[in-house]
């Protein structure tokens, strides 16, 4: 069975291109657009989730956010954030990585999965 991606997408043109992205690579994917959305997915939909990506699309207060949301509700779900610079910061994600290409943060996920199992 194919390892399952919830993806919190801010930008409707990058969800999609990142589900089909991951779809592509394997993975089951289920995407919401935004923080409010993600934190009101049933409970059952996100702890079958086997890792949760965060796009870039938003302010980094909003990214982190639901970050934090996500690892004080479902600690053991590993979060890789896509960062839109080097600079930022996501000190409770398991991963942030550089969004621009995707075989970085396809490699990212691939390893952090690998990691969890």
């Amino acid at each position: 069975m194919p390892a399952h991606i919830l993806q919190v997408a801010y930008y409707h043109p990058l969800q999609e291109l990142r589900a089909e992205t991951l779809r592509g690579a394997g993975y089951q994917v289920t995407s919401v657009s935004g923080n409010n959305e993600a934190m009101g997915l049933n409970a059952a939909v996100v702890a079958a989730a086997d890792l949760v990506l965060v796009g870039f699309s938003a302010e980094h207060s909003i990214r982190s956010a639901i970050v934090h949301w996500f690892k004080l509700h479902y600690p053991n779900t590993p979060v890789v954030v896509l960062q839109f610079n080097d600079w930022e910061r996501f000190a409770e994600a398991d991963v942030a990585t550089v969004s621009e290409d995707p075989a970085i943060w396809l490699a990212e996920i691939a390893s952090t999965l690998r990691f969890k199992a």
